[in-house]
C-alpha cells in the first residue's frame, strides 16, 4: 500500500508540473485515477521466458 501511495504523490505531482490545475486533478474520479497509475507502473512483458531470464 506504501509503494501505491508513493506512485499516487508522483502522478500528481507529474500532472500539476505539466499544468493541470489541482482542482481538476481532485475531481478526477480515483478509478480513473488507478488504472493511469496501473499502466504506468506495470513491469514491461518479456517476449519469451529465455529473454525474461537475460538469454535473448
Amino acid at each position: 500500500m506504501e509503494k501505491q501511495k508513493e506512485y499516487l504523490d508522483k502522478f500528481i505531482l507529474s500532472l500539476i508540473k505539466e499544468g493541470k490545475d489541482i482542482n481538476e486533478i481532485l475531481a478526477m474520479p480515483y478509478h480513473f485515477v488507478l488504472e493511469i497509475l496501473r499502466e504506468r507502473n506495470k513491469p514491461q512483458q518479456k517476449k519469451s521466458l529465455i529473454a525474461a531470464f537475460g538469454g535473448g
